[in-house]
């Protein structure tokens, strides 16, 4: 998406073949990124430069990382939380009196 914002601001036109070659390049260049913190600033990075636009411009990216990261953290984590739970209550394997209770500290103490 900051390519294409960037290549419209730069006045490049948004042809059938350049959004082609981002998809291409985004695919390729996200290989690895999943799960490291600042990922997507060095992805940016790739795709800029192999488009031939201002690299500088993704310092605007990195100002904002933080932000969307914490937003898209928040996302997968209670996706994550809500498919444990569907997959529990379909398999019949959800305790409904210690999901719904109050007090659950004593349900985790180790002993």
């Amino acid at each position: 998406m900051l390519a294409v914002m960037i290549s419209v601001g730069m006045g490049r036109a948004l042809t059938p073949m350049f959004i082609v070659e981002v998809i291409i390049i985004v695919m390729i260049s996200s290989f690895g990124v999943a799960g490291v913190g600042g990922g997507s600033v060095i992805a940016a990075l790739v795709v800029l430069s192999a488009l031939d636009l201002p690299v500088a411009l993704a310092g605007v990216l990195i100002s904002v990382d933080v932000i969307i990261g914490l937003g898209l953290t928040s996302v997968n984590v209670s996706g994550a939380i809500l498919s444990g739970v569907i997959t529990a209550k379909r398999r019949g394997e959800l305790d409904l009196e210690v999901f719904n209770s109050v007090d659950n500290e004593k349900d985790f103490v180790v002993q």
